[in-house]
């Protein structure tokens, strides 16, 4: 996974929060089956790292069978965390 990204699950009040006030310029927001996953530079917020996910999980969750968004959403995600990118 690149050091530069990172990948944590996110609350969707988070989600419309970061929205309203622009904080998403740099990061990218996907809906999956789950929840709702934040893609961000990494070191963004510390206090909340507890949802941090590690390569293997953002590997698993960030594939087009789980994720609502479009293909290229979900590639450009994988693209910036280091990820390979899902056939599928």
């Amino acid at each position: 996974m690149n050091p530069k990204f990172q990948a944590r699950w996110i609350s969707k009040q988070q989600t419309h929060y970061l929205k309203k006030t622009g904080k998403l310029k740099e990061s990218m927001v996907l809906d999956s089956l789950k929840g709702h996953i934040l893609v961000e530079p990494a070191g963004t917020d510390p206090r909340r790292d507890d949802g941090i996910l590690s390569p293997d999980a953002a590997d698993y969750e960030l594939r087009h069978a789980w994720c609502l968004g479009p293909k290229t959403q979900v590639q450009k995600a994988r693209q910036l965390l280091g990820l390979a990118l899902d056939p599928a």
